[in-house]
């Protein structure tokens, strides 16, 4: 999950209850519910991820820890479970159901960042001949008080089961809106199904919960169902993206065009989006635009929208998304490079056209990034005095590089002062290590 404030702990969030379930007065009930929990608990599975080189959205360079999941393809050998248990850098893992002596590796199909959703694949053939695949409720409408329940793995309590209800939902706007729970939040249990108690249908995921509260927050089926759905009929369910953001009002998405990135394009600020390509759109009702349109592969989009009081037409560029987890990446002495493709990269750099090389983690181990003063997130300004270059040509360049001599990078850095919000800082780095996605060695641990 994706959460731009510091009230999460964004590794692995888990799910637990310690109070001993009510029995209910009728037999009849009791009995469909442990069916339920039968076939959820040999759905569910135990994933161990090794983190070996971090994206900005796993907090961290290196790192293992444990997760939940559960089967939503038997014959695919599909698990479903958070983004950040299956971790959005480089990382392998493992996968286990009950009862089960071996693990099975798993690879990643797609991850969204938004909803913190990612899409794991495992071999049919390892899957438990018994387990079936869990259904979700893809139109469930919240309602207070659904008794539910969930299984994962708390603190090292693998498969435990937990139940609670549905309390309400919170709306974090541009980082998703989620059902909220009485469901303990503990590490481990990220990932888990959480299902009606009266109907055995999954509503959503459990992801994640506040620092200081036992509020627990759900990723919502409405939210999942469309990328799977996308994934199943062989399609990318990624998000688009667009050369403008809309405002938040009121402390909730807007219609309206709040900033613009690209100066060519034919929008002004305020502009209310009413539809695109003939499909009305709002944001309460479909959710942001670029989810909207997830799954669109075309490179325009038509926006009917209100100006200044009268309705307009105009066309936008839109750029196909893809997997969070699919960037190229170049590795040198403790720091993970990517090239920034995000709307608002170029803008906030000048709106420059050249490549933009982005430092997504640094590793502290080496003794060059103990203390440097970059962080995760910065854009890099130039490598060796060379300023322009893209990823593959960074690699080659630094391949190049004499062994005994330190390169110097300048990065743009967020050091405010009272007359400005960001400054140029170099440092000096030995290269060593150096590793890239395409160089053959990223598939396994070192």
């Amino acid at each position: 999950m994706k959460v731009c404030t510091n009230i999460f702990d964004k590794k692995i969030f888990g799910l637990m209850i310690w109070l001993p379930y009510l029995i209910v007065p009728h037999l009849v009930s009791a009995q469909t519910d442990q069916s339920f929990i039968e076939e959820a608990t040999s759905a569910t599975v135990l994933i161990k991820t090794h983190l070996k080189h971090g994206f900005i959205d796993d907090d961290d360079a290196t790192d293992r820890w444990r997760g939940t999941g559960f089967l939503i393809d038997k014959a695919e050998g599909l698990i479903i479970t958070n983004a950040h248990v299956a971790g959005f850098g480089v990382s392998t893992l493992r996968l286990q159901f009950e009862d089960q002596n071996q693990f099975t590796e798993g690879k990643k199909v797609f991850l969204d960042g938004k909803h913190d959703v990612a899409v794991i694949q495992v071999d049919p053939s390892a899957i438990p001949s018994a387990t079936k695949e869990l259904t979700f409720d893809c139109d469930y409408s919240l309602q207070r008080g659904n008794r539910v329940f969930s299984l994962g793995h708390p603190e090292g309590q693998d498969f435990t089961l937990s139940f609670g209800v549905l309390s309400g939902s919170k709306d974090f706007h541009v980082d998703g809106n989620f059902y909220t729970t009485d469901l303990v939040t503990e590490p481990g249990s990220s990932g888990g199904p959480v299902l009606l108690a009266d109907t055995g249908a999954v509503i959503g995921i459990t992801t994640a919960g506040f620092d200081d509260s036992d509020i627990g927050f759900i990723t919502r089926a409405s939210d999942i169902c469309p990328i799977i759905d996308l994934i199943k009929a062989g399609k990318n369910p990624a998000r688009s993206i667009f050369g403008f953001q809309t405002m938040i009002v009121d402390k909730k998405l807007s219609p309206r065009i709040g900033a613009i990135f690209d100066n060519n394009l034919p929008l002004e600020l305020g502009d209310e989006i009413l539809s695109w390509n003939g499909n009305l759109w709002s944001p309460e009702a479909h959710g942001d635009l670029p989810d909207a349109m997830r799954g669109y592969q075309q490179d325009s989009v038509q926006l009917a929208m209100i100006r200044r009081g009268e309705e307009t037409v105009v066309n936008i560029p839109v750029q196909v998304g893809k997997s969070a987890h699919l960037k190229d990446w170049v590795y040198f002495s403790g720091l993970t490079i990517t090239e920034d493709n995000k709307a608002d990269a170029r803008y906030f750099m000048g709106n420059t056209t050249q490549p933009l090389l982005n430092i997504e983690s640094i590793d502290t181990d080496f003794n060059d990034t103990e203390d440097v003063e970059f962080y995760s997130g910065v854009d890099i300004f130039s490598v060796g005095d060379v300023t322009g270059m893209d990823l593959k040509t960074l690699y080659q360049f630094l391949s190049n590089w004499p062994v005994d001599s330190k390169i110097e990078i300048v990065a743009r850095v967020f050091d405010w002062t009272p007359e400005s919000y960001s400054h140029l800082m170099t440092h000096r780095l030995s290269i060593k290590d150096l590793d890239c996605s395409w160089c053959g060695s990223n598939d396994k641990i070192k």
